[in-house]
């Protein structure tokens, strides 16, 4: 049994190691020159920074049993620091208890600063007032949540959290891809209220046994590179797998037989097309032209992520926490920043060059004007958005500029449907072809990771009833 699976990402290669330990042969073919593709890891201010994603959601179980299954389980750490902050208002507000955003202590957000009180009388009148049942279809997560919880809220909590998920604008993403969570909530017909559904939740979760002081993500020590590299590790030990770099899918045709860059040709049992969504759109434009067209109309994003490494004496407002996420009413290019020599252990300042590293994101899908920067414009936007945000009183000792071009997809309302037809239709035209990958049903490593062994199996499945 022949399987090749394209893109050398998370996604690509847990594809691959499914596959490898049913026994199948694979061949993965990665464009680039490196295993990886987001989940990269590289020095910076003399410790091992990543350079995209820092760390994955252990709650949602996928990425953490594969880190287990691939010898990383001894490994893994928590971060030191979980408190997380807004800054609204030029100054730097204690994220309140919440599920996604909506609060659920109104008391506590009192106390954050982050609303005005015609806020939080608003917020409030959510508890008290009738239900307002949303349609059968799917909406944007401003239409569903914004009557319940008033703008403010939106604009200080949801939205800079929600929307950093996959750099969106929550006027414009679904409800039921984006924050399944919050549309059960939405949706639930025992309380009219969204604070009492959330809270509802919350409770519902204790008493199934969930750990409120539980870690909430982890990371390998030596950083997320670390994962794609014992998973390929694990896959090669197999002898089953055969990696290619710098060589990528160009087509797919009848068979299914595969064209690839370089112009040679594989006759395969089956493929995952691992790869992200605009380029999966173009390799199955000749084998599945209704679901290419489909995957083709996701938009996509682009992002980039900027390393700074700052003396501590030149800080003159230090994070007491995680990081800090910015809502756009702050007109500031940083969509979030990550106080890493605080969040990781690993990261403290003794453990490099003496210096604090933040983190900053930059880029939505509404806003990619700094996105177009060139990288020493991009990194003085940067810099002058973190010395108002931390008071900064001299210029940094490093920064490094990371760009993920077309990174995130945006999912819109209706996403989840189109996504099912889609790949219903490629089932119909290709039977042992899937799809894996960001642009389906989930933003993060865990969604990836659980996205693509799902891909992996509907090969297998497919191929045992041929």
């Amino acid at each position: 049994m022949a399987v090749l699976v394209a893109g050398g990402g998370i996604s690509g290669l847990a594809a691959a190691l499914h596959l490898v330990e049913a026994g199948a042969e694979v061949v993965l073919v990665e464009p680039d020159d490196r295993l990886g593709g987001m989940v990269r890891t590289s020095t910076f201010a003399g410790r091992a920074v990543d350079e995209g994603a820092d760390a994955f959601l252990v709650r949602t179980p996928a990425a953490l049993d594969l880190a287990r299954r691939v010898g990383l389980g001894d490994d893994l750490v928590h971060p030191a620091q979980r408190r997380a902050l807004v800054w609204q208002g030029d100054a730097l507000h204690l994220l309140p208890p919440q599920v996604m955003g909506v609060p659920i202590d109104v008391e506590a957000l009192a106390a954050t600063g982050l609303v005005t009180a015609d806020g939080l009388d608003r917020l409030r009148r959510d508890l008290t007032a009738p239900a307002t049942p949303l349609p059968d279809h799917d909406v944007t997560i401003d239409e569903a949540l914004g009557p319940r919880l008033g703008p403010e809220v939106m604009a200080h909590l949801v939205d800079p959290l929600v929307g950093g998920i996959n750099a969106g604008a929550t006027a414009r993403q679904s409800l039921a891809a984006v924050t399944p969570q919050l549309d059960r909530a939405r949706r639930d017909a025992a309380h009219a209220s969204l604070v009492e559904a959330c809270r509802a939740q919350v409770a519902a979760a204790r008493a199934a046994g969930a750990d409120p002081d539980a870690p909430i993500f982890a990371t390998p020590l030596g950083g997320m590179a670390r994962l794609p590299a014992a998973v390929a590790a694990a896959a090669e030990a197999t002898g089953r797998l055969e990696v290619r770099l710098g060589v990528g899918l160009a087509s797919l045709s009848p068979g299914p037989r595969a064209e690839l860059t370089d112009g040679t040709g594989l006759d395969v049992d089956g493929v995952v097309v691992a790869t992200p969504g605009w380029a999966a759109a173009e390799v199955l434009a000749d084998l599945a032209p209704a679901a290419a067209t489909t995957l083709g109309a996701v938009e996509h994003t682009s992002v980039a992520f900027v390393r700074v490494a700052l003396r501590p004496e030149a800080v003159g407002r230090p994070v007491d926490g995680s990081g800090v996420l910015v809502p756009r009413s702050q007109g500031r290019a940083v969509t979030a920043c990550s106080w890493a020599s605080g969040k990781w252990a690993h990261l403290a300042p003794d453990r490099g060059d003496g210096t604090v590293v933040v983190r900053a994101a930059v880029g939505r899908d509404d806003d990619q004007g700094a996105v177009g920067l060139d990288d020493d414009d991009l990194a003085g936007v940067v810099v002058d958005d973190l010395t108002a945000m931390l008071d900064l009183r001299e210029p940094p000792a490093e920064v490094d500029v990371r760009r993920w071009p077309r990174a995130f997809p945006q999912y819109h309302p209706g996403h989840l449907d189109r996504v099912a037809r889609l790949e219903a239709d490629l089932a119909a035209a290709a039977p042992t072809v899937a799809l894996a990958g960001m642009h389906l049903r989930g933003v993060g490593i865990p969604a990836s990771v659980g996205g693509a062994q799902a891909a992996a199996a509907r090969v297998l499945a497919a191929l045992d009833g041929s």
